[in-house]
């Protein structure tokens, strides 16, 4: 419940926090110093310095959120007393790998408060409760944001718990008991900035879109506009709703935007670590203008609905560009809008990145630096296949060496490469652009996938020849691409000569490095697993796994990482190769050889404490 706070000092003693009932005004910049050299977060030096900053400190907090000192925006913009600390960069007394920034400033108020401090998670958010409670502007104008209603008492975020004076105006304005909650300036404007105005602009354009229209669905009347009219209407609320979602997409790592419709709304989700999460609602009215915006940008056929389409924006996020995929499909209930967001940090990653030992890294590294031969990358979508093949490509490149791609589409511009993009509109197909591609004097060909026998065997020809061949193959296993190649018609005999390794791989979600803890594997786990363990050491056997923090959204999950099967072709192999024996046998004589499968590899890093036993249980359920 909504209690009022004391006028006191914040740094009397926390049970007289609670203790009086006069009004007092927001936090001072004094004040705040004041109860951080208490709590020995800062050291009295530091606190003098906070203090003889004051102004510069400001102007830099102006600089970060609105872009100037001296702007329209700066002077309406009140800055806070935990910004300007935050401001100072200075490292965290109790935690020495943090800085004490607003997360660590608004703990120490909630603790000083007796009120929980709660780091704020946009995807746990009900942004409907959110519009519905306060209007944008005394929502920012406060710094409140609703984040929950649980039995008829309604959770606000604040970032100052001892301004009684806006607790005091709260209660009196809401109808329901108030129960509060501590979260940083910085989380609760980007809530605030993020919800009310993608919906603002939503239902701005969804009145627009649904003026003069009337009567059922059967009998509708639609009043034509005159053409002042059209003149005078404006889509910018269409495309300002959707740079607020790309921009929100970026802010959360999100690695796919789907925007589906419905028989009734149309849903925003993101995938972020590989799982989907629901984002968003819209109307349908919005959702066509939307998903035509989209196309806009990405240069597709915005009159074509019923065909698929593919298109690409880049745009920029900060100082670097960011490459987006779209794709459009024809739906019963609408058109359906899928974009990839290919961020170059991720895709342009080094070998040492991907997640390798030492070992595979060796290992591939051999391959990659034959002068001849075929690699191949296997796995479904999402698995990370294009930033493995990105990367070595990367790794690889020089002055000196040609490289050549062909791919459908091209996932990520880089001047390292020639790029050709599959246009099988006017037949430029896979095998076609390879064709011409071996007249062109290459060192290296990457080709996006191998689809049909013609691709196939030109990719085997282009190895034999003395080039260095990349392509992928949509196999379960590194054993499954050899006899996938071999029922595309390429002769085993030249398959067993060229082909260098088979890299299988998946990614598998990693523990947060924040909240991980130690534990044990149960015994059904370790059945589970298939694991031989002696009964009496079944319950004995070390793992860890996140208890969830604010850097996770208490997933106890942050970021992925790449986990390998990489079958080397060698002399046994090869015999197998060239005899048409199966998949099952080819994998057996590569275990022998020392290959790993997948299961195993995600094992061991279950056991060194990189991915937990869920997750290991989830990417390998195909491989049991």
């Amino acid at each position: 419940m909504g209690e009022r706070e004391s006028t006191a000092s914040p740094c009397a003693d926390a049970e007289d926090v609670h203790a009086r009932d006069e009004l007092r005004p927001p936090f001072s910049l004094s004040e705040l110093v004041e109860l951080l050299a208490k709590k020995e977060l800062l050291t009295q030096a530091q606190a003098a310095e906070i203090e003889s900053r004051t102004m510069t400190l400001r102007s830099q907090v102006l600089r970060d959120r609105v872009g100037s000192v001296r702007s329209q925006a700066a002077a309406r913009y009140d800055t806070s007393p935990a910004e300007i600390v935050a401001s100072a960069n200075l490292p965290h007394a109790r935690e020495p790998r943090r800085k004490l920034d607003e997360d660590a400033i608004a703990q120490c108020l909630a603790e000083a408060s007796l009120y929980p401090y709660q780091k704020l998670d946009p995807l746990r958010l009900d942004n409907e409760l959110i519009t519905r409670t306060f209007s944008r502007a005394y929502a920012h104008r406060h710094v409140v944001v609703p984040i929950a209603k649980r039995e008829n008492v309604l959770e606000l975020a604040l970032t100052d718990p001892f301004d009684s004076a806006l607790r005091d105006s709260l209660e009196s304005m809401l109808d329901c008991p108030v129960r509060y909650v501590v979260s940083s300036k910085r989380d609760v404007l980007s809530i605030i900035e993020r919800v009310h105005g993608f919906r603002s602009q939503v239902d701005q354009a969804s009145k627009e879109l649904t003026t003069g229209m009337a009567g059922s669905a059967l009998g509708e009347l639609v009043e034509l506009r005159s053409n002042e009219q059209l003149a005078a209407s404006s889509d910018e609320h269409v495309i300002a709703a959707v740079d607020y979602l790309l921009k929100y997409a970026f802010d959360q790592r999100a690695s796919d935007i789907h925007l589906e419709p419905k028989a009734d709304r149309s849903t925003i989700r993101f995938r972020i670590d590989g799982i989907l999460h629901d984002i968003e609602t819209l109307p349908l009215s919005v959702h066509g203008a939307v998903t035509s915006r989209i196309k806009v940008l990405a240069r597709m056929d915005i009159a074509e609905r019923r065909r698929p389409q593919d298109g690409r924006i880049k745009t920029r996020r900060g100082e670097r560009e960011v490459e987006l995929r779209v794709s459009s499909m024809y739906t019963a209930f609408g058109e359906k809008i899928v974009i990839r967001v290919f961020d170059p940090n991720v895709l342009m990653a080094g070998l040492h990145e991907l997640g390798f030992t030492p070992e595979e890294r060796e290992r591939y590294e051999g391959w990659i630096t034959s002068p001849s031969g075929l690699i191949l990358v296997t796995g479904p979508t999402g698995s990370g296949k294009t930033t493995t093949l990105y990367s070595t490509l990367r790794y690889l490149s020089g002055p000196e060496i040609n490289i050549t791609t062909v791919e459908d589409p091209i996932e990520l511009v880089d001047p390292r490469f020639s790029q050709v993009q599959v246009q099988s509109q006017i037949d430029v197909t896979f095998s076609r652009a390879l064709r011409t591609i071996l007249r062109q004097d290459p060192d290296i060909i990457m080709v996006g996938e191998v689809r049909d026998g013609e691709t196939a065997s030109m990719a085997v020809q282009a190895a034999l020849t003395g080039h260095l061949v990349f392509s992928t193959v949509h196999t379960r296993d590194a054993a499954g691409a050899v006899t996938r190649l071999t029922e595309l018609g390429v002769e085993p005999f030249l398959l067993s000569s060229v082909l260098r390794g088979i890299l299988a791989q998946r990614l598998v979600r990693k523990i947060c490095p924040q909240c991980a803890v130690d534990g044990r594997l149960t015994p059904d786990q370790v059945e589970t697993l298939g694991l031989k363990v002696p009964l009496e050491r079944r319950e004995q056997l070390p793992v860890r796994f996140g208890e969830g923090c604010p850097d996770c959204r208490h997933t106890g999950l942050l970021g992925r990482v790449g986990v390998f099967e990489m079958l080397d072709v060698g002399h046994r192999v090869q015999a197998l190769i060239r005899e048409r024996k199966d998949a099952n046998e080819i994998a057996q004589a590569a275990r022998i050889e020392g290959m790993e499968c997948l299961r195993e590899c995600a094992i061991r890093r279950l056991a060194e404490g990189v991915t937990t036993f869920e997750e290991v249980v989830r990417i390998t359920a195909d491989r049991t």
